[in-house]
């Protein structure tokens, strides 16, 4: 599934960025095709210009009765020899054929230049530049392109060949759609390598959810497997009365609700990922949480011979749900009392510094391995030296989440010289 994922970034990354570039390369064809006909345009224009001074034709007019272009024809040379100054001045056509015609489109003089067209084509493609209206344009037919000026009595024509300019589109085309595909080779590597980073937390999270799965599963198999014996006892008992069966129905009782806590526990993680825990939060007392929670533990602690010493700052208050916050309490004092060596002291400090609260739990036993902190707030991670201890390994991710869902940071430390020490800091302002 990752990998299908990754792909699918992938292929609809290279999708969208193909499209960007089909339109760039195809606007870069079309401009330079663009630019190359005009220039051609352009040079036949100073052609014809030239020749029609020479020959002293009338200038054309505009819709205002304005020549268009105005030389004196006393001065032939007037125009051949004044300098462009433009910034980007026409490209110099050197292959041409100018033909002049009279008022009845006959030809009554051509002059080449470095090229030659035949007599009856160049008739041919003389009628259809007469023709038509517009004063420039291609004849496809003769792959040539042509200018005309007329004034009163006459008409001059230029011809030059097209062929540059398709050849030059061709060769654009090509080079562009060589560009286009090699990019997209070198796009779709680098999508695959950035999909990867991608699908990363996808992929965390993927394996996450199915090891919850499989450890939800074998968490809720045993208690079904007691229930399930019990009940099969008692049905092969059909004589016996309920005191007789009461040691089984009490068994059944206490697996139930084990299956009952934990499936408590797995709604309150997923409705955490969910972002549906959506608690009413006021001011709490957590001085008062924290006191009331150590004083229930200390018959559990008194019993494994565990003494329990608290340095708890009276008056501290929290914006927080106070449900949460004693569960969070019952959590972490409950881990410290499991793992505590016999005749060792757990420490539980609630103290408040400038504008942040903080609340630590430290307990003197196994020293917790950086391979172990580093997921000790894993869902059902349990260190393999206490698997013996009962519990699902759900708790401290529990603890976790309170404590990030009032914008807190829950936090572990283990050595052999202090413990193990859990502290949860709340920002108060």
């Amino acid at each position: 599934m990752i990998k299908k994922l990754r792909w699918r970034i992938a292929l609809i990354n290279l999708g969208l960025i193909g499209i960007v570039l089909i339109g760039i390369f195809t606007a870069v064809c079309i401009n330079n095709f663009s630019n190359s006909y005009n220039e051609l345009e352009h040079g036949l224009n100073r052609v014809i210009d030239r020749n029609s001074a020479e020959k002293g034709f009338e200038p054309a007019t505009d819709d205002s009765g304005k020549p268009e272009m105005p030389f004196d024809k006393n001065d032939k040379d007037s125009y051949k020899n004044k300098p462009d100054i433009r910034e980007n001045a026409p490209m110099e056509i050197s292959s041409y054929v100018v033909a002049e015609t009279d008022k009845d489109g006959n030809i009554v003089s051509k002059e080449e230049s470095n090229v030659t067209i035949d007599s009856d084509d160049l008739e041919k493609c003389v009628e259809i530049a007469l023709a038509r209206q517009e004063k420039s344009g291609q004849i496809s037919d003769y792959s040539l392109m042509y200018v005309k000026k007329s004034d009163h009595e006459k008409t001059l024509i230029v011809f030059a060949g097209n062929t540059t300019l398709f050849e030059n589109l061709r060769n654009s085309i090509l080079i562009n759609t060589g560009l286009f595909l090699g990019s997209m080779v070198i796009i779709l590597f680098i999508s695959l390598g950035l999909s990867r980073l991608a699908v990363n937390p996808v992929k965390k999270a993927w394996e996450q959810q199915k090891q919850f799965v499989a450890d939800a599963s074998h968490e809720l198999k045993t208690p079904l497997t007691v229930i399930l014996a019990n009940n099969n006892i008692m049905m092969s008992h059909k004589s016996s009365t309920v005191e007789q069966e009461q040691k089984w129905l009490e068994s059944t009782e206490d697996e139930a609700q084990h299956m009952k806590q934990l499936i408590d526990q797995m709604l309150f993680l997923a409705k955490s990922d969910a972002g549906e825990s959506h608690v009413q939060l006021s001011q709490v007392n957590f001085s008062e949480i924290v006191e009331g929670s150590a004083l229930n533990f200390e018959p559990v602690a008194f019993e494994k011979e565990v003494l329990i010493d608290t340095e708890i700052a009276p008056d501290i208050t929290l914006e927080g749900n106070q449900t949460q916050l004693n569960q969070l309490a019952h959590i972490l004092i409950d881990n410290a009392v499991k793992y505590s060596d016999e005749n060792s002291v757990i420490r539980i400090i609630l103290s408040k510094k400038n504008d942040s609260v903080e609340f630590s739990v430290n307990n003197r036993g196994n020293v917790i391995s950086k391979e172990d902190i580093d997921h000790i707030f894993d869902r059902f991670y349990r260190a393999e030296k206490s698997r013996t201890t009962k519990g699902y390994g759900l708790g401290l991710s529990i603890a976790k989440n309170i404590v990030q869902s009032m914008n807190g940071r829950l936090s572990v430390q283990s050595n052999q010289d202090d413990g193990t020490t859990f502290t949860a800091v709340f920002k108060t302002k």
